[in-house]
């Protein structure tokens, strides 16, 4: 077994990185019995639990994220904090790029990763990104 994947539920935990855990693998000829989303998920759970400078950063299994033509996708949430995300990413692959964006976006303090800072191969597997309920610039819309 690849480690333990925190069941997503109630927390405290200012920082997730949620992986859709029902995501198949893009490859049909890869797909197995267990979803690749869920071995995704632990490997990522692993990967982060040896990285100190990932120390505040949960990963959980989530439920369908939706976009499933973008497999494998990921959000990053957290109170107060910009979310992030993104599919298509290869379960196979190396996590390093993910990881750090993981990196960057723990050290803004509202998560907000600007341009600059996201690796350039992550950058066309970005599919979105929703400010915090309580960011400033949000206001009532000007009527017409």
């Amino acid at each position: 077994m690849l480690g333990k994947v925190e069941a997503l539920g109630p927390s405290r935990h200012p920082a997730q990185l949620q992986v859709c855990a029902p995501c198949t693998h893009p490859d049909r000829e890869k797909r197995g019995p267990v979803r690749a989303g869920e071995l995704f998920a632990a490997r990522l759970a692993q990967e982060v639990a040896a990285r100190p400078g990932l120390a505040g950063l949960r990963v959980v299994a989530a439920p369908c994220i939706g976009n499933c033509a973008a497999r494998c996708r990921v959000s990053f949430a957290g109170q107060g904090r910009w979310s992030w995300l993104l599919g298509g990413l290869d379960p196979d692959a190396s996590t390093d790029d993910l990881l750090e964006f993981a990196r960057h976006w723990l050290a803004a303090p509202d998560g907000f990763v600007g341009k600059n800072d996201r690796p350039p191969p992550l950058r066309p597997l970005l599919l979105g990104r929703v400010p915090p309920p309580d960011l400033p610039e949000l206001r009532e819309p000007s009527s017409g």
